[in-house]
């Protein structure tokens, strides 16, 4: 079969890259042929289809010059760009179906008439709420932010508290609604449950498939003897929605003996590390910057649990998946797809999103339960999402988008 995967970056920049890459080399390893369709971006993995990839777009960039940002704020909403470097890459390749990722504002939904109108079926895998809501991740201001409508996000300034993002945002969600570009995507695929549903409760009408993104290499089993019961581990993007502020308010309701290890870096750091500071916290926390590999693995291999605290409804995140098969104790908020995956004190703990005292009172706790029981159970259930039963699932849905 010959597939074509779609997404605004051709680097791993975060989960939906994560996805995007595994799943092109599952698709590799079982004798399909993939080609990519993405961004110009110094940071890209090399690809001989990168000659069809469309101009890098910055749309955070303050710097950039008028003329400029009114050119970008267009080609957020519809890109022509992209449908012309599309139509040159299906010149050449000609797949059985199409795959898109996260394509929005660098490719935008453009793109999906063109392959509805060469008859390329396509699939998309969700990883966010953009094809309900104008604001992505369904939170605003420090809290969950729970619309759809344009007019609302714009009185709201619900994207980035920009009135003008926003704005661009909503007319971006009217334009392709009015044009109906979701609907030329034969079938949805959700990671989570929860997104899936949550989708069908904003109003989507379109068909959406349960498929959990699978983990392709066995993570190594933490070593009990190399851990510190009284360190715990947050690692990821350094953003409000992840909830590290709160983390931190917790952290000041235990005793000077609990430390905390930060591994990341984003837009919240300097933040959170003057935070830190202010509420008494310097010797007892530590930012890392971001670690990978070996480095990352020691953290969580010498840490007690990873917590994990989202204010946002999270969809079925690695950082989550990869502790679990790695027999970490995952505390997490019961935030989307984690409540999912995680059955309060059998493989490990849940508290209310933003809760602090109840977050603080499950790391006092600890010791009453049967933590290494717990570890067990985490290994035990990600079983189901290994490679095999992914592709076969996968290659089932893609046969049902071609034969309707």
């Amino acid at each position: 079969m010959k597939i074509l995967l779609i997404n605004k970056y051709h680097y791993l920049k975060g989960g939906a890259e994560r996805a995007y890459f595994d799943m092109a080399r599952l698709l590799e390893e079982a004798g399909h042929e993939v080609a990519f369709f993405s961004m110009e971006h110094p940071e890209n993995q090399p690809t001989p289809w990168s000659r069809f990839f469309v101009s890098r777009a910055e749309y955070r960039d303050d710097s950039l010059p008028f003329f400029r940002k009114a050119a970008l704020a267009g080609k957020l909403i519809y890109n022509f760009e992209a449908k012309r470097k599309l139509r040159a890459l299906l010149a050449e390749f000609r797949p059985d179906i199409a795959h898109a990722h996260n394509i929005y504002h660098q490719i935008s939904p453009s793109i999906f008439s063109v392959l509805e109108a060469e008859g390329i079926p396509v699939v998309m895998t969700l990883h966010d709420y953009k094809i309900v809501s104008p604001n992505y991740n369904l939170f605003s201001k420090g809290r969950i932010w729970e619309h759809t409508s344009g007019l609302r996000c714009i009185a709201d300034a619900c994207v980035h508290d920009s009135r003008l993002r926003s704005t661009l945002c909503a007319l971006e969600k009217w334009l392709h609604a009015l044009l109906g570009s979701y609907r030329q995507i034969d079938l949805f695929l959700s990671p989570s449950r929860f997104l899936r549903d949550k989708c069908f409760a904003l109003g989507f009408s379109g068909k959406i498939e349960y498929l959990p993104n699978p983990l392709l290499s066995p993570a190594p089993v933490m070593a009990p003897v190399s851990r510190h019961p009284d360190q715990f581990l947050f690692f990821g993007r350094l953003s409000q929605e992840k909830g590290v502020g709160m983390l931190l308010e917790a952290f000041t309701l235990l005793g000077p003996e609990k430390r905390l290890v930060i591994v990341g870096d984003g837009p919240e750091r300097q933040r959170l590390e003057h935070l830190s500071q202010e509420k008494g916290l310097a010797d007892r926390v530590q930012f890392t910057g971001a670690l990978y590999g070996s480095e990352l693995e020691a953290k969580k291999a010498e840490s007690q649990a990873v917590i994990l605290p989202s204010l946002w409804y999270e969809n079925l995140p690695y950082v989550l998946t990869e502790s679990l098969q790695s027999g970490c104790l995952v505390i997490a908020s019961e935030s989307g797809g984690m409540a999912e995956r995680i059955r309060h004190g059998e493989n490990g703990f849940l508290f209310e999103m933003g809760d602090t005292r109840g977050l603080a009172d499950i790391i006092r706790d600890l010791g009453s339960h049967d933590l290494e029981a717990i570890r067990e159970k985490a290994r035990e259930s990600v079983a189901d999402l290994e490679p095999g039963d992914f592709m076969r699932k996968l290659l089932a849905f893609y046969a049902a988008a071609i034969k309707n």
